[in-house]
C-alpha cells in the first residue's frame, strides 16, 4: 500500500475514485495452440478481470495497452471480447464520474467522439479505458529490426518507415464499449490533452500514450516534444498510462523511467510482463510507477513465472493507494535454473553422460518441478490444469546436451510446452556461480535470443533483415532467390516478429509465386531454360523496381488470404506431385521439395507424364508444367509460427 504526500485526515469516502488497472491481457493468445488446441484461457483471465472490477464497484478500467495479442485478430476473439464486455461493462448502475474534457480533443481519432457512459444510447456501467500496445497497434507499421548482441543477449531495435490509421481497438472504439484514447499519427511533435474525470471533490487526468516505437519516442523524449498539457485552475491527480520498454535495451531502445514529467503523480507501465504492481518511488521523476505486467504468460522467461496480479487503485485528493488482487485464473508456470556442475549425477559404465544427465534432469522434473504445480492449482473454474515448466539448464561440457524429444514424449500430457519444456545454455569461462546467469529480460523475444550464442567476449552487431540482404548480395548466392525477393522477406520476418502475423510468410510465398506464374506464362517461352531466364528477369525487374516491389508486397501482406485460382496453369502447378498447395491448407505446413525428388501425389489429370519437363509423357513438355516444375522450390518447410527456411528455385 502506497500513499502519495499530503493530509490523509478528513478523507470522504465519497471523493474516492476507484480504478481497477491491467495490462497485456493479450487475448487469443493459447500456448495450446501450438500443439492444435482451442483452450480460451486468455478469455477466462479477462472475465476474471472483469468480474474483479464489477465485484469491487469501480468507477473505471484502465488497460494500458495489447488488449488483444495479434494485430488482427480472429473475428471470433473480437466476437469474444465484444460479449464479456457487454456482459460486466453494460449495467443499470450509474457512472459517477464527470467527463470535463474536451470530448472532440481526446477522442478526435474515434468514430463515437464522447466518452461512452454518456452517450444516451448505451448503459455503460464501468467504462474502459484503453491505449493500444505493440501487439494492438493499429498503424500498419514497417519496421526493420537490428539486434544488439551483448552479454548473451539479443536487444532488438527498429525503425518506423510508415503508418496506417485503423485496428481493433478502433472498432471496439466504434461498438461503444471502451474509450480508446491517446492514439498518435502525427509523430514530429506529441501534444497529450489529459482526460479530466471528477467525483465529488477529486479530479483525476488521464494522459496516455500509446505504443509508439522506442528510438523515436526516445528521440522526441531528448529533444523535449513530448508535451503534456496541464489543466488550468484545477488540482489534478496525474496519471500517466504508457506502453513502452522501461528495460534498457540498446541505448536509445527504451523509455528512461526517471525522464517523464515530474508533475507526475502516478505511471502506469505496459509493455513490461513482470509484475511489479506495487508502486515504486522513482527519486529522480519524484512520481511512482506501477507494473502491472501481463495477465497470462506468453513467453516462458524467469519473469514471467511471478504470480500475476492486477491492481485496485484508489484516489482521494492527492492521496492514493494501490492493492494487488491476485490473478487465480492463470495457468501454472513453473521456472527453473540447474546448474549441472552443482548437482552430483552419477554415470555409470555403460551409461553416456548424456543419458546420465538426461535421467537425472528426468527424475528432477518429476520430484522437483511437477509438484509445484499443485501449489499454483487455485480451483478457479476453467483455470488450465496442464502447467508451462521451464528448466535452463547451464552445462560446461557440450558432451551433457541430450536429445529432449523423449522427455517432451514422456509429459506431453502433463505439461502445455512439452517441446519446449528444456533450454539448454553453456555456461561461458568465470560463470560458475549463479551470478553468472544472465536472466531473461527481452520478454517477447526469448525464443529469438536462443538463435544467437555467441561469445560474449565478442563485441559485434547483428542486423537480421541486414543479414539476409548482405547473404544473397553476394555472387554465389544471389541466384538462390529468384521467385521469392530479399524485399518480400524481410517484410514477413517484420511483421512476423512485430505484429506476430503468423500468417505472413504463407501469404508472401503465395503472393511471389501467383505473380511469377503470370508473368511467366505472358512471355513467349518454349524450353525449361527460357522459363528459368524469365523467371529471374522477372525478379531483376522488381528488384530494380524497389517502391513498386515494395507497395505490392505491404498490399499482399495487408489484404485478407486468398486462394489461387486453380485454372490452366495454377491447376497445373497446384496439382503437381512435387508440390502440394491446397487452398484449405490455411492452418496446415508449406511443403515445398527439390525437383529431383520423385514424389507419389496425386499429381495432375495428365497423369504421369505432367510431371517431368524433360521429355516425359503427356504434357511433359508443355509451358504450364515446365513453369510450374521450375517454380518447385529448393528448400523443406515453412514451419508454423517458430521458424522459416530461405526457399529457392531448383538448381
Amino acid at each position: 500500500m502506497t500513499e502519495s504526500s499530503g493530509s490523509s485526515t478528513d478523507i470522504d469516502p465519497k471523493d474516492t475514485i476507484s480504478i481497477l488497472v491491467a495490462t497485456d491481457i493479450h487475448l487469443g493468445f493459447d500456448y495450446t495452440k501450438k500443439r492444435g488446441g482451442q483452450s480460451d484461457e486468455s478469455f477466462v483471465t479477462f472475465e476474471e478481470i472483469l468480474k474483479y472490477g464489477k465485484d469491487k464497484e469501480v468507477d473505471l478500467i484502465l488497460l494500458g495497452g495489447d488488449l488483444f495479442h495479434d494485430t488482427k485478430p480472429s473475428q471470433t476473439a473480437l466476437l469474444k471480447c465484444v460479449e464479456l464486455l457487454r456482459k460486466y461493462c453494460l449495467g443499470t448502475r450509474e457512472c459517477q464520474l464527470e467527463f470535463l474534457s474536451d470530448s472532440e480533443l481526446v477522442f478526435r481519432h474515434c468514430a463515437q467522439k464522447h466518452v461512452n457512459y454518456e452517450d444516451p444510447n448505451l448503459n455503460v456501467s464501468m467504462p474502459v479505458f484503453t491505449i493500444h500496445g505493440n501487439h494492438d497497434d493499429p498503424s500498419k507499421c514497417r519496421c526493420y529490426w537490428f539486434f544488439q548482441v551483448s552479454n548473451y543477449k539479443l536487444h532488438p531495435i527498429y525503425y518506423l518507415v510508415g503508418f496506417g490509421t485503423v485496428g481493433s481497438m478502433d472498432v471496439l472504439s466504434a461498438t461503444g464499449l471502451i474509450n480508446y484514447f491517446a492514439k498518435w499519427t502525427d509523430l514530429s511533435r506529441i501534444v497529450v490533452s489529459p482526460i479530466v474525470l471528477k467525483k465529488h471533490n477529486t479530479h483525476i487526468a488521464l494522459y496516455g500514450l500509446s505504443y509508439i516505437n522506442d528510438q523515436r519516442l526516445s528521440r522526441l523524449y531528448r529533444d523535449e516534444k513530448v508535451e503534456l498539457l496541464r489543466p488550468k485552475d484545477i488540482d489534478t491527480f496525474n496519471i500517466f498510462v504508457l506502453h513502452q520498454n522501461r528495460v534498457k535495451h540498446g541505448d536509445y531502445a527504451y523509455i528512461p523511467e526517471g525522464k517523464l514529467h515530474k508533475f507526475l503523480n502516478l505511471v502506469i507501465w505496459g509493455h513490461e510482463h513482470e509484475c511489479r504492481i506495487n508502486p515504486e518511488l522513482n527519486t529522480e521523476g519524484g512520481y511512482y510507477i506501477s507494473q502491472p505486467g501481463s495477465s497470462i504468460v506468453t513467453s516462458l522467461c524467469e519473469s514471467e513465472s511471478k504470480p500475476k496480479h492486477v491492481g485496485l487503485l484508489k484516489i482521494n485528493k492527492s492521496n492514493f493507494k494501490m492493492k494487488e488482487l491476485k490473478l487465480k485464473s492463470v495457468r501454472p508456470y513453473i521456472f527453473d535454473n540447474m546448474i549441472l556442475h552443482d548437482h552430483d549425477i552419477k554415470v555409470g559404465d555403460c551409461v553416456s553422460i548424456a543419458d546420465s544427465v538426461s535421467q537425472y534432469v528426468d527424475q528432477y522434473i518429476e520430484n522437483e518441478l511437477i509438484p509445484k504445480v499443485a501449489e499454483q492449482l487455485t480451483g478457479y473454474p476453467n483455470q488450465p490444469v496442464q502447467p508451462l515448466i521451464r528448466l535452463r539448464i547451464f552445462y560446461d561440457d557440450d558432451n551433457e546436451q541430450f536429445d529432449t524429444l523423449s522427455l517432451a514424449q514422456k509429459y506431453c500430457d502433463e505439461v502445455a510446452n512439452p517441446m519446449d519444456m528444456i533450454l539448454f545454455r553453456k555456461l561461458r569461462s568465470g560463470d560458475k556461480t549463479k551470478r553468472g546467469i544472465v536472466h531473461d529480460v527481452l520478454d517477447d523475444m526469448d525464443d529469438i535470443a536462443e538463435l544467437f550464442q555467441g561469445d560474449a567476449d565478442q563485441d559485434w552487431t547483428s542486423t537480421v533483415p541486414g543479414g539476409i540482404k548482405k547473404y544473397f548480395d553476394m555472387e554465389e548466392n544471389k541466384d538462390k532467390l529468384t521467385v521469392l525477393t530479399v524485399t518480400a522477406l524481410n517484410e514477413a520476418l517484420n511483421r512476423y516478429v512485430d505484429k506476430s502475423d503468423i500468417d505472413a510468410f504463407k501469404n508472401i510465398v503465395r503472393d511471389q509465386m501467383k505473380r511469377t506464374i503470370e508473368y511467366v506464362e505472358a512471355q513467349n517461352t518454349e524450353t525449361v531454360e527460357d522459363i528459368r531466364e524469365e523467371i529471374k528477369n522477372f525478379r531483376n525487374k522488381r528488384l530494380l523496381e524497389e517502391q513498386e516491389e515494395k507497395h505490392n508486397i505491404l498490399e499482399a501482406l495487408d489484404r485478407p488470404q486468398q486462394t489461387i485460382p486453380r485454372t490452366n496453369l495454377k491447376q497445373s502447378y497446384l496439382s503437381t506431385d512435387n508440390v502440394t498447395l491446397d487452398s484449405n491448407d490455411s492452418d496446415e505446413d508449406l511443403n515445398l521439395t527439390s525437383t529431383k525428388t520423385r514424389g507419389r501425389g496425386r499429381g495432375s489429370r495428365g497423369g504421369r507424364g505432367s510431371r517431368g519437363p524433360r521429355g516425359s509423357r503427356g504434357k511433359g513438355k508443355s509451358n504450364e508444367n515446365n513453369v510450374s516444375t521450375m517454380l518447385n522450390c529448393k528448400s523443406a518447410q515453412l514451419k508454423s509460427r517458430n521458424q522459416f527456411i530461405i526457399l529457392s528455385d531448383s538448381d
